[in-house]
């Protein structure tokens, strides 16, 4: 064998084996690069958010304002803020001007932006609900059921005299430190107001087979009194635990809570009948048999042991449940 090398270049390949080769050198993979859609300029901008815009240009129904989306909104001459009255735009706005607007609405199908110089009301119909706190509402007028009050809203809310403390009628001018809204309806366009706080538990929310947890209150022939947060008691009649004479005393004191069932609601006569927790009024009979009888004192304890097992049986099962 010779000793000189060899050079690459002097080796000859077969055709068919450079063929094969090139056929099995994969290309490199190129990803097409997925085009980003271009961000829309409207997409921050939301109803009632205010702003500092930039006066751009103005014309005779208004002026053009950047608020830097790229997109100009407009401030229609009726919506700009002036210490006299405006009857043309280049008298009050011009280019370059800075000024305090709020959107009012947006339009990302023509790409515009509808903007006030005059601030919106805190509360409109959709922000305004039932059970809110508003404090220092201002009277502006009092009519014989009531008095009508600016709580910066989309109208003025009534508060009904039988609604606010004994004695108390306020005055034009007046600022009621603390009411609570109990109706919106923007159809009807009225807002209803209390001073007097409302019940935990509204009528509306109370449903038959609602379970409920209550404080007993009283204690009287018909039966025992629960409170439950709402309006008025609950009242857990004497027959629920059982035929004949009961002694509601036996089952449960005043200060007790108790496990409690809605068995009625009746929104007209202001009634919410209850029924207790884990206890069937067929387990407290009379006697244990047919034939047996036993005295009246034998017949209570008897119905007692059996409903604070009951008790018990509801709470554990209560228990398992949290």
């Amino acid at each position: 064998m010779n000793d000189e090398s060899i050079s690459a270049q002097e080796i000859e390949v077969p055709a068919e084996v450079a063929q094969d080769v090139t056929d099995n050198v994969s290309e490199p993979v190129i990803e097409p690069v997925a085009e980003s859609a271009p961000a829309d300029p409207l997409a921050g901008i939301k109803p009632r958010t205010a702003h500092k815009g930039k006066v751009t240009r103005t014309d005779l129904g208004g002026a053009f304002v950047d608020i830097g989306a790229n997109v100009e909104g407009y401030v229609h001459i009726s919506q700009i803020v002036s210490d006299k009255p405006v009857t043309r735009v280049a008298d009050v706005l011009k280019s370059g001007d800075e000024i305090d607007v709020y959107v009012g609405r947006v339009n990302p199908a023509r790409k515009r932006v509808e903007l006030s110089m005059i601030k919106p009301p805190t509360y409109d119909w959709d922000n305004l609900a039932v059970g809110s706190q508003l404090t220092d509402v201002k009277v502006v007028a009092v009519e014989s059921f009531g008095a009508f009050v600016d709580i910066d809203g989309p109208k003025h809310g009534l508060v009904p005299f039988n609604l606010m403390p004994k004695g108390d009628r306020p005055k034009v001018g007046d600022a009621l430190p603390l009411v609570w809204v109990i109706e919106v309806n923007a159809e009807k366009r009225r807002i209803g107001l209390t001073m007097v706080e409302p019940p935990d538990r509204p009528w509306e929310s109370i449903k038959k087979g609602d379970q409920l947890r209550g404080r007993v209150t009283r204690i009287e022939r018909i039966g025992a009194y629960v409170d439950i947060g709402a309006e008025r008691e609950g009242l857990i009649r004497t027959s629920s635990f059982g035929a004949g004479f009961v002694n509601v005393s036996n089952f449960v004191s005043v200060g007790e809570e108790v496990p409690v069932r809605v068995a009625k609601v009746d929104t007209q006569k202001k009634q919410i009948d209850l029924v207790m927790e884990g206890i069937n009024s067929e387990e407290f009979s009379l006697s244990s048999g047919p034939e047996e009888t036993i005295s009246p004192f034998a017949a209570a304890m008897q119905r007692a042991q059996k409903v604070k097992k009951a008790q018990e049986r509801a709470q554990e099962r209560a228990g398992k449940k949290s």
